[in-house]
């Protein structure tokens, strides 16, 4: 089989951009322009500065065989750097090729994910980060986000409802899904959980009422049930921000326990722990539900560490620095 054949068969539909910038297997294949990392490398002009440089990103979401075969079609490029991202749990049996960010390749030249790794071909950068911060974003940008994020304006009548869960059905032998059941039910006890995912679906609101913005959906709720859908060192997705940026009060689980410890303040965080005794948990949402000038004093604490913004612009000047370093 040719090596066109072999392309054809284990990639997604094939996108580049100014023909710089090419992408294998992304997610919800997104045109080039609107995928964060294209607006990174063009705002900080890297196709202008090495206009015969090639990125070629990867992720976790197609066969790992198209890294081998980028490489056999461009062996003497030295122009054409080979960069992976990772949003995806790749300690899942699901994603066993690609559990060291594929830095067992040496064709790999930067590669990106959640993991705590060493190695100076890699850079932890979450998923989360592209989720809250726009790839434009500037030292000032990001205070102003951190800012917004951190400090949730009070508003008593606006959050008149109990808790919201959405979420997808993956199956009922999904232990995601049944985690998230077990949650609700438990929660149910308190007051009346709304589900506009599919998973548990009981409103159509967040569809018929608020056109599917999650966002504006979420403000009307004190409690937002967020946990990831695997418990890994390191591993946090968008879904406690989509709280947080709601205004909610993240009922969280995953992480081992300890989600971001630079960023979040884990105090603004109610911990959920599927495998142990929650009645200490219950007994304060019930408190806080009950409870408008406590609601109002756990609401008010500060979401994020101080002087997030500083570690937030170290991931940003840290990207730049290690595309920088693929040219040197």
């Amino acid at each position: 089989m040719s090596l066109r054949s072999l392309f054809r068969r284990y990639r997604t539909p094939l996108t580049s951009y100014d023909g710089h910038i090419i992408y294998y297997n992304w997610w919800n294949k997104q045109p080039v322009n609107e995928i964060w990392f294209s607006t990174f490398l063009h705002n900080r002009d890297y196709t202008k500065r090495f206009p015969k440089a090639r990125f070629v990103f990867f992720s976790s979401l197609g066969n790992i065989n198209l890294l081998r075969l980028d490489t056999l079609a461009h062996p003497f490029s030295h122009n054409r750097k080979h960069l992976y991202f990772n949003g995806e749990n790749n300690h899942h049996p699901n994603f066993a090729p690609y559990l060291h960010n594929l830095l067992d390749y040496r064709s790999i030249d930067l590669s990106l994910g959640f993991d705590y790794t060493d190695d100076p071909r890699y850079l932890r950068f979450p998923l989360w980060l592209l989720e809250m911060f726009p790839p434009k974003s500037t030292e000032q940008d990001i205070k102003r986000i951190c800012d917004q994020l951190s400090h949730q304006q009070w508003d008593a009548s606006a959050r008149s409802r109990f808790c919201a869960l959405v979420s997808g059905n993956r199956g009922p032998n999904d232990p995601g899904a049944q985690r998230r059941t077990r949650l609700v039910g438990s929660l149910n006890t308190i007051a009346s959980v709304d589900c506009a995912g599919k998973l548990l679906h009981n409103t159509d609101e967040l569809k018929t009422k608020y056109n599917d913005n999650k966002a504006e959906f979420l403000k009307q709720y004190k409690f937002y049930i967020c946990p990831e859908n695997a418990s890994v060192e390191g591993y946090v997705t968008e879904k406690v921000f989509h709280a947080i940026g709601s205004g909610c009060i993240p009922i969280y689980w995953g992480a081992n326990g300890n989600p971001e410890p630079d960023v979040l303040n884990h105090d603004a965080i109610l911990f959920w722990n599927p495998d142990g005794d929650n009645t200490g948990l219950l007994k304060q949402i019930e408190a806080l539900q009950s409870n408008d000038k406590l609601y109002r004093e756990f609401f008010e604490q500060p979401r994020l560490k101080n002087d997030v913004w500083q570690v937030i612009t170290g991931y940003f000047n840290s990207l730049e620095k290690h595309i920088d370093n693929l040219f040197h």
